[in-house]
Protein backbone atom coordinates (compact mmCIF):
# COMPACT_ATOMS: atom_id res chain seq x y z
CA UNK A 1 0.00 0.00 0.00
CA UNK A 2 1.34 3.34 -1.10
CA UNK A 3 1.92 5.68 1.57
CA UNK A 4 1.54 9.72 1.47
CA UNK A 5 5.47 9.72 1.81
CA UNK A 6 6.16 7.05 -0.97
CA UNK A 7 3.58 9.02 -2.92
CA UNK A 8 6.07 11.93 -2.91
CA UNK A 9 8.97 10.21 -3.31
CA UNK A 10 7.85 9.66 -6.64
CA UNK A 11 6.00 12.87 -7.73
CA UNK A 12 9.46 15.18 -6.15
CA UNK A 13 11.69 13.68 -9.01
CA UNK A 14 9.13 14.76 -11.77
CA UNK A 15 8.12 17.57 -10.52
CA UNK A 16 11.99 18.88 -10.32
CA UNK A 17 12.88 17.20 -14.13
CA UNK A 18 10.02 19.32 -14.98
CA UNK A 19 10.85 22.60 -13.83
CA UNK A 20 14.47 22.13 -14.85
CA UNK A 21 14.06 21.53 -18.05
CA UNK A 22 11.22 24.92 -18.17
CA UNK A 23 14.43 26.66 -17.32
CA UNK A 24 16.78 24.83 -19.53
CA UNK A 25 14.41 25.88 -22.66
CA UNK A 26 14.01 29.22 -21.80
CA UNK A 27 17.88 29.48 -21.93
CA UNK A 28 17.52 27.92 -25.27
CA UNK A 29 14.91 30.61 -26.24
CA UNK A 30 17.42 33.30 -25.31
CA UNK A 31 19.35 33.05 -28.08
CA UNK A 32 16.09 33.37 -30.42
CA UNK A 33 16.45 37.39 -29.23
CA UNK A 34 13.95 36.81 -26.12
CA UNK A 35 15.08 38.26 -22.66
CA UNK A 36 15.03 35.99 -19.66
CA UNK A 37 11.42 36.78 -18.48
CA UNK A 38 9.85 36.71 -22.12
CA UNK A 39 11.68 33.43 -22.47
CA UNK A 40 10.44 31.82 -19.89
CA UNK A 41 6.76 33.16 -20.42
CA UNK A 42 7.22 30.81 -24.36
CA UNK A 43 8.97 27.98 -22.67
CA UNK A 44 5.85 27.85 -19.87
CA UNK A 45 3.48 27.76 -22.81
CA UNK A 46 5.41 24.99 -24.34
CA UNK A 47 6.02 22.91 -21.21
CA UNK A 48 2.08 21.35 -20.66
CA UNK A 49 2.35 20.47 -24.54
CA UNK A 50 5.32 18.21 -23.70
CA UNK A 51 3.37 16.66 -20.66
CA UNK A 52 0.41 15.71 -22.78
CA UNK A 53 2.43 14.87 -25.51
CA UNK A 54 4.44 12.28 -23.07
CA UNK A 55 1.35 11.05 -21.61
CA UNK A 56 -0.53 10.58 -25.29
CA UNK A 57 2.22 8.67 -26.32
CA UNK A 58 2.78 6.10 -23.18
CA UNK A 59 -0.66 4.89 -24.71
CA UNK A 60 0.44 4.03 -27.84
CA UNK A 61 1.21 -0.70 -27.82
CA UNK A 62 3.18 -1.77 -31.04
CA UNK A 63 2.30 -4.95 -29.83
CA UNK A 64 -0.92 -5.62 -30.94
CA UNK A 65 -1.73 -3.81 -33.75
CA UNK A 66 1.30 -1.78 -35.38
CA UNK A 67 -0.17 -0.10 -38.39
CA UNK A 68 -2.95 1.49 -35.67
CA UNK A 69 -0.30 2.52 -33.13
CA UNK A 70 1.60 4.11 -35.96
CA UNK A 71 -1.43 5.69 -37.20
CA UNK A 72 -2.14 6.98 -33.69
CA UNK A 73 1.38 8.39 -33.29
CA UNK A 74 0.96 10.50 -36.41
CA UNK A 75 -1.73 11.89 -35.00
CA UNK A 76 -0.24 12.55 -31.90
CA UNK A 77 2.36 14.19 -33.59
CA UNK A 78 -0.04 16.22 -35.92
CA UNK A 79 -2.29 17.31 -33.25
CA UNK A 80 0.87 18.71 -30.72
CA UNK A 81 2.70 20.30 -33.27
CA UNK A 82 -0.85 22.16 -34.11
CA UNK A 83 -1.12 23.25 -30.31
CA UNK A 84 2.48 23.83 -30.17
CA UNK A 85 2.57 26.25 -33.15
CA UNK A 86 -0.72 27.78 -31.66
CA UNK A 87 0.85 28.28 -28.64
CA UNK A 88 4.09 30.14 -29.47
CA UNK A 89 2.11 32.20 -31.78
CA UNK A 90 0.06 33.46 -28.60
CA UNK A 91 3.03 33.51 -26.26
CA UNK A 92 4.29 35.89 -28.74
CA UNK A 93 1.27 38.34 -29.16
CA UNK A 94 1.27 38.43 -25.56
CA UNK A 95 4.67 39.17 -25.42
CA UNK A 96 4.61 42.01 -27.78
CA UNK A 97 1.54 43.78 -25.79
CA UNK A 98 3.43 43.90 -22.48
CA UNK A 99 6.99 44.64 -23.87
CA UNK A 100 6.64 47.07 -26.40
CA UNK A 101 10.80 47.04 -27.06
CA UNK A 102 11.72 43.54 -26.88
CA UNK A 103 14.53 42.99 -29.09
CA UNK A 104 13.60 41.02 -31.16
CA UNK A 105 14.14 41.03 -34.95
CA UNK A 106 11.57 42.31 -36.75
CA UNK A 107 9.04 41.44 -34.42
CA UNK A 108 7.84 38.24 -35.68
CA UNK A 109 7.93 34.76 -34.13
CA UNK A 110 11.48 33.43 -34.16
CA UNK A 111 12.05 30.73 -37.43
CA UNK A 112 12.83 28.03 -34.87
CA UNK A 113 10.33 27.94 -32.66
CA UNK A 114 7.63 27.25 -36.09
CA UNK A 115 10.18 24.43 -37.27
CA UNK A 116 8.62 21.41 -36.83
CA UNK A 117 11.37 19.08 -36.51
CA UNK A 118 13.05 21.57 -33.29
CA UNK A 119 9.79 21.52 -31.80
CA UNK A 120 9.58 17.65 -32.29
CA UNK A 121 12.53 16.90 -31.05
CA UNK A 122 11.85 19.06 -28.10
CA UNK A 123 9.06 16.52 -27.06
CA UNK A 124 10.84 13.36 -27.88
CA UNK A 125 13.79 14.36 -26.15
CA UNK A 126 11.27 15.52 -22.65
CA UNK A 127 9.50 12.29 -23.34
CA UNK A 128 12.62 10.01 -23.05
CA UNK A 129 13.93 12.14 -20.31
CA UNK A 130 10.61 11.26 -18.07
CA UNK A 131 10.44 7.68 -19.38
CA UNK A 132 14.18 7.57 -18.22
CA UNK A 133 13.33 9.15 -14.51
CA UNK A 134 10.39 6.30 -14.37
CA UNK A 135 12.37 3.89 -14.82
CA UNK A 136 15.12 4.82 -12.84
CA UNK A 137 12.67 4.98 -9.81
CA UNK A 138 10.86 2.23 -10.54
CA UNK A 139 14.39 0.06 -9.74
CA UNK A 140 14.65 2.26 -6.53
CA UNK A 141 10.89 2.08 -5.60
CA UNK A 142 9.52 -0.83 -7.54
CA UNK A 143 5.52 -1.36 -7.75
CA UNK A 144 5.88 -4.76 -6.25
CA UNK A 145 3.56 -7.60 -6.66
CA UNK A 146 1.41 -6.53 -3.24
CA UNK A 147 0.42 -3.58 -4.72
CA UNK A 148 -2.62 -5.76 -6.20
CA UNK A 149 -4.78 -7.22 -3.51
CA UNK A 150 -7.73 -8.97 -3.42
CA UNK A 151 -10.81 -8.61 -0.61
CA UNK A 152 -10.53 -10.61 2.03
CA UNK A 153 -12.28 -14.03 2.77
CA UNK A 154 -14.17 -12.86 5.43
CA UNK A 155 -15.10 -9.83 2.90
CA UNK A 156 -16.92 -12.44 0.47
CA UNK A 157 -18.17 -14.08 3.24
CA UNK A 158 -22.05 -13.99 3.24
CA UNK A 159 -24.00 -11.46 5.80
CA UNK A 160 -25.90 -13.33 8.67
CA UNK A 161 -29.43 -14.03 6.60
CA UNK A 162 -27.82 -13.18 2.94
CA UNK A 163 -27.86 -16.12 0.81
CA UNK A 164 -26.04 -14.63 -2.33
CA UNK A 165 -22.68 -13.23 -1.29
CA UNK A 166 -20.51 -11.92 -4.04
CA UNK A 167 -19.15 -14.27 -6.68
CA UNK A 168 -15.39 -14.41 -7.74
CA UNK A 169 -15.55 -12.55 -10.99
CA UNK A 170 -17.54 -9.96 -8.58
CA UNK A 171 -14.52 -9.32 -5.42
CA UNK A 172 -12.79 -6.40 -6.14
CA UNK A 173 -9.39 -6.44 -7.22
CA UNK A 174 -6.93 -3.19 -5.90
CA UNK A 175 -3.75 -2.46 -7.27
CA UNK A 176 -1.58 0.92 -8.52
CA UNK A 177 -1.88 2.54 -11.45
CA UNK A 178 -0.05 6.17 -12.24
CA UNK A 179 0.77 6.22 -8.76
CA UNK A 180 -3.44 5.95 -7.78
CA UNK A 181 -4.99 3.75 -6.42
CA UNK A 182 -7.70 1.20 -8.69
CA UNK A 183 -10.39 -0.85 -7.89
CA UNK A 184 -11.81 -3.08 -10.73
CA UNK A 185 -13.96 -6.70 -10.42
CA UNK A 186 -12.37 -10.11 -12.62
CA UNK A 187 -15.52 -9.06 -14.66
CA UNK A 188 -14.39 -5.99 -15.80
CA UNK A 189 -10.50 -7.02 -16.93
CA UNK A 190 -10.55 -8.45 -20.53
CA UNK A 191 -7.05 -8.56 -20.61
CA UNK A 192 -3.46 -8.37 -19.62
CA UNK A 193 -0.92 -6.76 -21.76
CA UNK A 194 2.89 -6.89 -20.80
CA UNK A 195 5.29 -3.60 -22.57
CA UNK A 196 8.81 -4.09 -21.16
CA UNK A 197 8.96 -3.19 -17.48
CA UNK A 198 5.03 -2.46 -17.31
CA UNK A 199 1.92 -3.95 -17.80
CA UNK A 200 -1.42 -2.42 -19.20
CA UNK A 201 -4.38 -3.60 -17.52
CA UNK A 202 -7.40 -3.23 -20.25
CA UNK A 203 -10.97 -3.37 -18.76
CA UNK A 204 -14.26 -2.87 -19.74
CA UNK A 205 -15.10 0.80 -21.12
CA UNK A 206 -12.44 1.08 -22.91
CA UNK A 207 -10.84 1.63 -20.12
CA UNK A 208 -6.79 0.94 -19.59
CA UNK A 209 -4.36 0.94 -16.43
CA UNK A 210 -0.80 0.67 -16.17
CA UNK A 211 0.73 -1.32 -13.33
CA UNK A 212 4.38 -2.50 -12.73
CA UNK A 213 3.45 -6.31 -11.31
CA UNK A 214 4.76 -9.11 -13.81
CA UNK A 215 2.37 -10.56 -16.33
CA UNK A 216 3.22 -13.79 -14.41
CA UNK A 217 2.08 -12.38 -11.35
CA UNK A 218 -0.75 -11.25 -12.76
CA UNK A 219 -1.73 -15.11 -14.74
CA UNK A 220 -1.17 -16.36 -10.62
CA UNK A 221 -3.44 -14.12 -8.64
CA UNK A 222 -6.20 -13.80 -11.79
CA UNK A 223 -6.65 -17.69 -11.64
CA UNK A 224 -7.70 -20.14 -14.44
CA UNK A 225 -10.24 -18.07 -15.88
CA UNK A 226 -7.32 -16.16 -17.58
CA UNK A 227 -5.55 -18.00 -20.09
CA UNK A 228 -2.05 -17.00 -21.30
CA UNK A 229 -1.46 -16.76 -25.21
CA UNK A 230 1.32 -14.86 -25.83
CA UNK A 231 4.49 -13.80 -23.27
CA UNK A 232 2.74 -10.26 -23.54
CA UNK A 233 -0.93 -11.00 -23.39
CA UNK A 234 -3.38 -12.80 -20.83
CA UNK A 235 -6.85 -12.85 -21.74
CA UNK A 236 -10.15 -13.74 -20.30
CA UNK A 237 -11.18 -16.91 -21.84
CA UNK A 238 -15.34 -15.45 -21.35
CA UNK A 239 -14.06 -12.23 -22.96
CA UNK A 240 -12.77 -13.72 -26.18
CA UNK A 241 -15.40 -12.84 -29.06
CA UNK A 242 -13.55 -15.11 -31.86
CA UNK A 243 -10.45 -17.12 -32.89
CA UNK A 244 -8.59 -17.87 -36.05
CA UNK A 245 -4.58 -20.03 -36.22
CA UNK A 246 -3.29 -16.77 -35.45
CA UNK A 247 -5.13 -14.22 -33.30
CA UNK A 248 -8.02 -13.93 -30.54
CA UNK A 249 -10.27 -11.39 -30.71
CA UNK A 250 -11.59 -9.30 -27.89
CA UNK A 251 -14.13 -6.68 -28.55
CA UNK A 252 -12.68 -6.51 -32.19
CA UNK A 253 -8.82 -6.39 -31.03
CA UNK A 254 -7.21 -9.33 -32.70
CA UNK A 255 -4.58 -10.72 -30.24
CA UNK A 256 -1.32 -12.55 -31.09
CA UNK A 257 -1.31 -16.23 -30.26
CA UNK A 258 2.15 -17.29 -29.86
CA UNK A 259 3.92 -20.32 -30.95
CA UNK A 260 3.94 -22.23 -27.15
CA UNK A 261 0.98 -21.10 -26.26
CA UNK A 262 -1.14 -22.32 -29.61
CA UNK A 263 -2.05 -25.68 -28.80
CA UNK A 264 -3.64 -24.90 -25.18
CA UNK A 265 -5.29 -21.87 -26.81
CA UNK A 266 -6.86 -23.55 -29.31
CA UNK A 267 -8.05 -26.40 -27.56
CA UNK A 268 -9.43 -24.24 -24.60
CA UNK A 269 -11.06 -21.80 -27.32
CA UNK A 270 -12.64 -23.79 -29.46
CA UNK A 271 -14.19 -26.25 -27.39
CA UNK A 272 -16.32 -22.97 -25.72
CA UNK A 273 -17.26 -22.40 -29.15
CA UNK A 274 -18.84 -25.74 -29.45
Amino acid sequence: MYTFVAIMKRIVPFTIYWAVSLILLAVILCSTGYRMAEALLMSTSLMPIAILFRQMTAHISFAANRGQAVRSLICIMLFTLTIAILAVHLSHVTILYFYHQIPIRGLGVPPMLLNPVFLLAMFVLLTIGDYSLDRFLEKRMPESEETITFSSDCQSMPLEGQENPLSENHKPITFISNRQSVTLTKQEILYVESCDTEVWIHATGNRRFRNKTAISSWARLLGPEYLRIHRSYLVRLSACTGIDRDNVIIDNINLPISRKYKEVTLQLLKKDEQ
